[in-house]
């Protein structure tokens, strides 16, 4: 039964596994940490009240 499985369906399989752990260990990590940052900005504009905070938030 092994034998008859087509190796490159093997291939592809690895494929579409390396794109996949590839897309979350670059992009999860990324919307992580973006929304740390983007809650010390918005933590320093509520304690500071400084125009400068609410002007980088909104400049994305």
């Amino acid at each position: 039964m092994v034998e008859s499985i087509d190796t490159s369906l093997i291939d592809w399989s690895r494929a579409q596994f390396a794109l996949t752990a590839m897309y979350h260990w670059i992009f999860v990590p990324l919307t992580l940490g973006l929304a740390v940052v983007m809650g010390i900005m918005e933590t320093m504009y509520y304690k500071t009240g400084e125009e400068f905070w609410k002007k980088q938030l909104n400049s994305g």
